[in-house]
């Protein structure tokens, strides 16, 4: 989608950019999307996948967490925002 190697029609990638945008700042824009796999009404698997655009850089990210209860989407986020906010990449 960054590179549009599928030769998408424009308007096409800015409705999916514009649909998982979640935050902008002065330090650039995050983009990201979640989900959650469930086993007998369990949450046993989260994800949360994205990227943060700079006026210089894209830097993407995944994350993948497991368990037998409460690995979920959400969660998945929230550790990879503050692993980005660690490292000094999103406030």
């Amino acid at each position: 989608m960054q590179e549009n190697s599928f030769g998408f029609a424009p308007e096409n990638i800015r409705a999916v950019k514009d649909a998982i945008r979640l935050s902008s700042s002065p330090a650039g824009t995050l983009y990201g999307k979640t989900g959650t796999g469930q086993v007998k009404g369990q949450d046993v698997n989260g994800w949360f996948v994205g990227f943060i655009e700079t006026d210089g850089s894209t830097c993407f990210f995944a994350t993948n967490i497991k368990a037998e209860a409460g690995a979920n989407g959400s969660r998945a986020a929230e550790i990879t925002l503050s692993i980005l906010s660690d490292s000094d990449f999103w406030p």
